[in-house]
């Protein structure tokens, strides 16, 4: 697929740029040689315009659900990193907010899920069993009020209760993301929480901080600074290489 697109990308940079050429020699009948002159650095522009534009079209492409060939070249490889640009660097130490939802603790899964977390090598700091009332949620749930299905969430995961925890461990926020699997369970891998213990994305037991910064706000929201526990695993030295 990369080879191809690269094709594309050559072949909408010769034609803009043959195009252009015949447009500007055809205009000035009587400016043959500066014409000549000036033809270098014309290419040249037309070039790093032509590779802008192909990625342009390939992300829009892309954004339709139309190309699939952003998954090896993207709009991004026409832009060079910025000095600095450096993902955060996963420590032991990192957190995230998880919560085992109504469905999740009526059908009797809490001690399954708690277990899975341990047994992955992450240490519970802070847990507590309650019923979230309708501010905690809509504050919880922020970035989905503008959806139709906001309401029924609320009411729903309002109904209660839940287990809120915040679980501790290296690279905890993605880790915990890929131990739930898929939003939607139907496209969760067995293995996974959702995958092995749900069907219907309405009913998907449990939700997981998706960003280092999102874990930060949500553990905030659900905990008080002294609710979070700093303890040791006994078996640390056998889950981390010092």
């Amino acid at each position: 697929m990369a080879s191809r697109a690269l094709s594309v990308i050559r072949s909408t940079r010769n034609f803009n740029v043959a195009a252009a050429t015949r447009s500007f020699f055809s205009s000035s009948n009587s400016g043959t040689r500066k014409a000549f002159n000036m033809a270098p650095l014309l290419i040249g522009s037309l070039t790093a315009v032509a590779a802008a534009g192909s990625a342009s079209y390939f992300a829009n492409r892309e954004s339709k659900g139309q190309c699939g060939i952003l998954q090896t070249v993207s709009a991004s490889a026409f832009v060079q990193p910025k000095m600095g640009d450096k993902e955060q660097k996963p420590t032991k130490n990192d957190r995230t907010f998880i919560m085992i939802k109504p469905d999740g603790v009526k059908r009797g899964l809490i001690a399954d899920i708690i277990k899975r977390f341990e047994q992955r090598g992450y240490k519970l700091v802070a847990m507590k069993f309650m019923k979230p009332d309708e501010e905690l949620l809509k504050k919880h749930y922020a970035n989905l009020s503008k959806l139709p299905f906001f309401p029924g969430l609320i009411k729903y995961v309002g109904a209660g209760p839940v287990v809120a925890m915040v679980w501790e461990g290296l690279d905890a926020v993605k880790g915990g993301r890929r131990m739930l699997g898929e939003t939607d369970p139907q496209k969760s891998l067995p293995g996974s929480i959702r995958g092995d213990y749900s069907i219907h994305i309405g009913r998907n037991i449990i939700h997981g901080s998706d960003s280092n910064e999102s874990a930060a706000i949500e553990i905030g929201l659900w905990f008080d600074e002294k609710e979070l526990v700093d303890w040791k695993l006994m078996s640390e030295s056998m889950i981390y290489e010092d």
